[in-house]
């Protein structure tokens, strides 16, 4: 069980626990328009964090891309752009959508760090520091090198810190994730990625990386990409996933895990084939399970959807959580981290 308060606590409500929570889905890549707006609002959750600009955009293209974010907010009221954590708070209120703006890759600062203060202005709260390649900063999950943080990466590290921006390390190699959990005077996250000892994917952390994030106060995203899920029988189901969220709760504490789904609703299949299939760009991180892996199945049963979280939720609740943690897995932890360093 994942606390010893959990063995004697009575069998938590699952239900009750996910009305009551502040929800927050750590990252999301959908193609954002009123259907994919539909469905977050019937889903229960409050918050999600948005891979607003695509994670190879430079400069331009970043801007241009963060600014048709912007302008879809403006023009759906459902939904409400997030800067502070009473803004989270008001949405679970008032029954409105949050997102946060959280680009998966720090390319668009480039070499000019004075750039960090731009992207916060936009609106950027929460930035990947490398996607899966190498970058100014430091090495991505597929580079051999492994090479860690830049002396760049390094200050970029601290500009986020005084800019008030959460440092996410999805898609970073060990090294770099290392590098960068030491250089922050903040908690950091790891946004969407599961346990490396549960399945070993180029995109899971390993046991280091878990006590090292939790030993400063950090949480990891655990996400319902089947990659990184894994399993015995084809595609992963909820029971695969919870295998990870109870190893990592028995490692560091549920109090370091939060969720990320990585969900990518409504993307067109022949991008997402051309990036993430057996063939795809990123075939060696998809590490492809075998010939049931693909577009329909690239999340777990169960999971493949924000419509799904209830669902999820009811499945944490098996694993004897206290309401406390359970509330803490499926927001709390996150707001937590947002408060130390969006306060900050």
């Amino acid at each position: 069980m994942p606390s010893a308060a959990s063995q004697t606590e009575a069998q938590v409500d699952s239900g009750a626990a996910f009305r009551d929570a502040v929800v927050i889905d750590g990252s999301i890549a959908p193609l954002m328009d009123p259907s994919q707006v539909d469905r977050m609002v019937s889903s229960g959750v409050t918050a999600f964090v948005w891979t607003v600009c695509k994670p190879l955009a430079h400069l331009p293209d970043a801007l241009a891309q963060i600014s048709r974010g912007l302008e879809f907010i403006d023009q759906e009221s459902r939904v409400r752009l997030i800067r502070t954590v009473s803004d989270i708070q008001e949405c679970k209120r008032d029954g409105k959508v949050g997102l946060i703006l959280g680009p998966q890759n720090a390319r668009p600062v480039e070499h000019d760090l004075g750039l960090c203060r731009i992207l916060k202005d936009v609106g950027i709260r929460v930035l990947q520091v490398t996607y899966n390649e190498r970058n100014y900063f430091g090495d991505g999950c597929i580079e051999v090198a492994d090479g860690g943080l830049s002396v760049l990466g390094r200050e970029l590290v601290s500009e986020l810190n005084r800019q008030g921006i959460v440092v996410d390390l999805s898609h970073a190699g060990e090294r770099t994730i290392l590098d960068a959990i030491g250089a922050s005077n903040h908690p950091v996250i790891i946004s969407h990625s599961n346990a490396k000892s549960v399945h070993d994917s180029a995109r899971n952390v390993s046991d280091e990386v878990l006590r090292n994030l939790a030993a400063t106060g950090g949480v990891i995203g655990l996400t319902f990409w089947s990659p990184m899920v894994g399993g015995d029988n084809g595609r992963p189901t909820i029971t695969d996933f919870l295998r990870h969220v109870d190893y990592v709760a028995n490692l560091v504490g549920p109090e370091h895990i939060s969720l990320g789904s990585d969900h990518s609703e409504n993307t067109p299949r022949a991008e997402w084939d051309r990036l993430f299939s057996h063939e795809g760009e990123y075939s060696s991180v998809a590490q492809a399970l075998g010939p049931w892996y693909g577009y329909d199945t690239r999340f777990i049963d169960g999971g493949s959807s924000c419509t799904d979280f209830p669902g999820v939720a009811d499945a944490l609740g098996s694993l004897g959580l206290a309401t406390s943690e359970l509330e803490g897995i499926l927001g709390g932890n996150l707001m937590r981290v947002f408060s130390a360093v969006w306060d900050a």
